[in-house]
C-alpha cells in the first residue's frame, strides 16, 4: 500500500494570497508589471489626445441607450393599435370623455358595465395606448381580483403613484393619497378593472373612492369596469344622492350575430383565412352565440375549436399526411358547427370520452370534487372557495400536488369554455359561485367508470367537517 501511496503524484495546493515578504525577483515582476500599465495608459491618452475631436464618438448614457432601443418598439405598437371592431361607438364615446376633461383639467368618474366577453378591457386598453392619453395622464391600472382585502387597494395605489408614505398600514396609504390629490399634480387616470370585488362593510372603501373626484383640485379620473349594469345605483345609493358624486356610466351589450360575423370576418381575413368557414355555418355559429351570451370569446374560442375538428374529419377522410400536406384549405362546413355548439351547450354531449381522455387530471379532480360536494355534500349552490379547500384535499389524499386558489380558477374557465360549468360573479375570487352544467347522473356514471375517479365520489373524508 505504501508502495502504492509512493508512486501516486500529488499536486501542491496554490495559494490564493500573497505574502507580504515578497521575494527581489518576485518584486521585480509586480514591478514590470506596473511599469508596463502606466506605459499603456500613457499611450492610450496620448492617442486620444491626438484624435480630432469630431471623430470622437459622444459618450451615449444607460438611459438614451434604453430610450433609443424602446423608440421604434414603440412606433411599432402606434402602427398597429386599431380599434376593436363592432365597438367604434363605446370606443368613440370614452375617447371623447377622457379628451374633454384632459383639456378642461377637470375630475370625473365613469362606470363601464357589460357582461364577459363584450369588449370592455379590451376597448379602455385599446384607449389608454393612444399617444395622447399616455402623455397627458398619468395613468395607474389595477385588476382588482389581485386585492388581498378591499382596503389593500389604497397600499397598491400608493405603490404604482410612488408616494411616500409614514407607514405600511392602510392607513398611511390612504391619507398619502388624500395628501397628494391635494397638492398640484399631474391629470391622473386611476383604471379599476372588477371593482366590485371592492365590495366590503358598508362599501367604505368604495365610497372612499368615487368621491375622491369630487374633492377640489383633485385633477382625478377614475373609471370603474364591473360586470353588474346597476351596481353604482344598487351598491352606492349614495352615490345618486350628490350630483358632483353620481358617475357617467357606459353599457357594453352583449355583440349582436352581425357584430360576430363582423369580427369573425376581420379576423380571419387578417390570417388570411377568410375561406375557412362557409357562409351557412359563420351564421349558424354567430346566431348560437348571440343568443345564448354574445360573448365573443366565448365564440372564438369555439371557432377556433370548430377548426381544429374540421381539419382532423379532412385528415381523416383523406388518410394520408403527404396529401394533407399539399392541400392547405380547410372548409368548415354546418355539421361541423353544430356538433361542436352541441358539445358545448348540451345536446348530444359525449361525456364518457370527456371523462376519459377529453380533460387533464387536475379538471377532472375538480369535477369530481364537485360531484362529491353536491351528492355526499348535499350543497345546493358551491362557492369557489369551499370547492378549492376540498380539491385540495381530494388531491392531496391521491398524492398528486393541488393547484393554487388562481389556477384552478383558471382551470374552472377551461371548464365553462367546453360547456361543463358556469361561473358567476362574487365579491372576491373565493366567493365566486359557479353551477354544474352537464346532467350530473350522467356525469356520475362516466367517472364511476374509472377506479381513481369512482373512489373519490365516496371519499366523505375530504369533505368539510
Amino acid at each position: 500500500m505504501a508502495g502504492v501511496q509512493a508512486t501516486i503524484q500529488f499536486r501542491s495546493r496554490k495559494k490564493v494570497y500573497v505574502d507580504e515578504d515578497v521575494t527581489n525577483e518576485n518584486k521585480n515582476i509586480l514591478n514590470i508589471r506596473k511599469t508596463s500599465e502606466r506605459k499603456l495608459k500613457r499611450n492610450i491618452e496620448d492617442l486620444k489626445k491626438d484624435i480630432d475631436d469630431d471623430c470622437t464618438p459622444v459618450k451615449v448614457s444607460r438611459r438614451e441607450t434604453l430610450t433609443s432601443k424602446n423608440t421604434p418598439k414603440k412606433d411599432s405598437e402606434e402602427e398597429n393599435l386599431r380599434p376593436l371592431t363592432s365597438r367604434e361607438k363605446e370606443i368613440g364615446w370614452l375617447d371623447n370623455f377622457l379628451t374633454e376633461h384632459l383639456d378642461k383639467e377637470e375630475s370625473a368618474s365613469l362606470y363601464i358595465s357589460g357582461q364577459p366577453g363584450t369588449g370592455k378591457t379590451a376597448s379602455l386598453s385599446y384607449i389608454l395606448n393612444l399617444p395622447k392619453f399616455k402623455e397627458g395622464y398619468k395613468q395607474v391600472y389595477i385588476n382588482c381580483t389581485m386585492m388581498k382585502s378591499a382596503a389593500s387597494i389604497y397600499s397598491r395605489i400608493c405603490k404604482e403613484l410612488q408616494l411616500p408614505t409614514s407607514g405600511t398600514t392602510e392607513k398611511a396609504c390612504f391619507n398619502a393619497i388624500e395628501k397628494y390629490l391635494k397638492k398640484k399634480h399631474k391629470m391622473i387616470l386611476l383604471v379599476l378593472d372588477e371593482i366590485d370585488q371592492l365590495d366590503s362593510k358598508r362599501q367604505s372603501v368604495l365610497y372612499t373612492i368615487f368621491e375622491w373626484p369630487a374633492m377640489a383640485d383633485s385633477r382625478i379620473v377614475l373609471i370603474g369596469i364591473a360586470n353588474a349594469l346597476d351596481l353604482t345605483e344598487r351598491t352606492l345609493p349614495r352615490l345618486q344622492a350628490r350630483c358632483s358624486l353620481r358617475p357617467e356610466t357606459l353599457h357594453f351589450a352583449p355583440y349582436t350575430k352581425e357584430q360576430i360575423i363582423n369580427i369573425f370576418t376581420n379576423v380571419l381575413a387578417n390570417e388570411d383565412k377568410s375561406n375557412v368557414f362557409s357562409p351557412v355555418a359563420l351564421q349558424m355559429l354567430a346566431a348560437k352565440i348571440s343568443a345564448i351570451s354574445g360573448d365573443m370569446r366565448r365564440a372564438l374560442d369555439i371557432g377556433r375549436r370548430v377548426i381544429e375538428l374540421a381539419r382532423r374529419t379532412k385528415f381523416s377522410d383523406n388518410q394520408s399526411i403527404d396529401n394533407m400536406m399539399k392541400d392547405s384549405t380547410v372548409t368548415v362546413e354546418l355539421k361541423q358547427v353544430l356538433e361542436v355548439l352541441n358539445d358545448v351547450y348540451g345536446g348530444s354531449r359525449k361525456i364518457e370520452s370527456d371523462a376519459e381522455d377529453g380533460f387533464p387530471l387536475q379538471q377532472k379532480l375538480i369535477l369530481c370534487s364537485i360531484m362529491l360536494m353536491l351528492t355526499k355534500g348535499k350543497v345546493k349552490e358551491i362557492v369557489m372557495g369551499k370547492l378549492h379547500d376540498v380539491y385540495k384535499k381530494v388531491a392531496t389524499a391521491r398524492n398528486i400536488v393541488p393547484l393554487d386558489m388562481c389556477e384552478m380558477s383558471a382551470a374552472c374557465g377551461l371548464l365553462e369554455a367546453r360547456g361543463a360549468l358556469r361561473l358567476g360573479a362574487g365579491a372576491s375570487a373565493r366567493a365566486r359561485r359557479l353551477r354544474l352544467q352537464w346532467d350530473r347522473a350522467e356525469l356520475a356514471a362516466a367517472l364511476r367508470d374509472k377506479p381513481l375517479l369512482s373512489a373519490i365520489l365516496d371519499d366523505v373524508s375530504c369533505l368539510p367537517s
